[in-house]
């Protein structure tokens, strides 16, 4: 028989507000639904990456779970996500296992700024070409000397001082699936 853990105002006071999981700076605030709706906060900072062990951490952490019974004997078993730092939009009743795979796909482009990777999150499943642009240009023109310079446009060396690079530039971002993210052309295929 499982042994039933009585959940205290002090015991959510002391609870609230810990670090459960991975090492990066995004994360979600898992909150326990029922002690919220009884007024208090109790909850919990959980990082990313993050597992199943980490998770159940969590839970164990802001006291969800059938063990957890208030005077009543009523069971502290549900949460919501109350508050998120991560590169894509999170409800409040979304699933952390779900959050945790979905952050798991993007972990590659973490090393580029937030913005850039909340437009590849809003493209899950397509596979994206980022261009770092050079600065003091037009965003259509530094696109364009990048596709001249990556060679995705062949133009020969002794041509390129009269080549209009902002057309090019333009033209390829009116052709194809991408936008501009701050210093970057995010392209998807």
């Amino acid at each position: 028989m499982m042994e039933l853990v009585k959940v205290t105002e002090k015991m959510m006071m002391e609870q609230d507000g810990k670090r459960v999981g991975g090492d990066s700076d995004h994360w979600i605030y898992l909150t326990n639904l029922k002690a919220y709706n009884e007024g208090f906060l109790l909850g919990v900072y959980l990082h990313f990456p993050f597992d199943e062990d980490e998770l159940a951490q969590a839970y164990q952490t802001i006291c969800v779970g059938n063990e957890f019974v208030d005077e009543f004997g009523y069971s502290y078993e549900e949460y919501f996500i109350t508050d998120y730092d991560v590169p894509f939009s999170v409800g409040e009743y979304d699933f952390p296992q779900s959050l945790a795979e979905r952050y798991d796909g993007l972990e590659e482009y973490m090393s580029y700024p937030d913005e850039v990777v909340r437009v590849i999150a809003k493209h899950q499943g397509e596979s994206p070409i980022i261009y770092e642009l050079y600065e003091g240009m037009t965003d259509e023109e530094r696109l364009g000397y990048i596709l001249v310079e990556e060679g995705l446009i062949m133009v020969p060396e002794h041509l390129r001082s009269y080549i209009d690079y902002e057309a090019i530039g333009r033209d390829h971002a009116i052709n194809t699936s991408g936008e501009f993210v701050g210093e970057y052309f995010v392209e998807f295929l």
